[in-house]
């Protein structure tokens, strides 16, 4: 695919390219967030090779009933002004 195919698609999600890269990202994700540890969204990023804009997303999806309502909690690390944030999943206790 070209770069300038990409601004000519309405809808820049090409399967055929994006599934498979994405769909295992979530699940580098969510392996690496099972362990129940707080972790900030770099060291996220840093273990599972899957930029930190893109771990967010999938922490916002694992709440979705889609993804298993899983809960996401989020508290602040350290200084409140310095806004770093760090995240919890807690599988859904229906999860099968």
């Amino acid at each position: 695919m070209k770069q300038e195919e990409l601004f000519e698609n309405e809808n820049p999600f090409v399967y055929k390219y994006d599934y498979e890269r994405l769909k295992t990202g979530m699940a580098r994700v969510f392996q690496f967030m099972k362990g129940n540890d707080w972790k900030t969204l770099k060291e996220i990023s840093n273990v599972t090779n899957v930029p930190e804009a893109s771990a967010s997303a999938y922490l916002r999806d694992f709440r979705k009933a889609k993804y298993g309502l899983h809960t996401v909690d989020r508290r602040v690390r350290g200084n409140r002004s310095k806004g770093l944030w760090e995240y919890k999943l807690t599988l859904n206790n229906n999860e099968t």
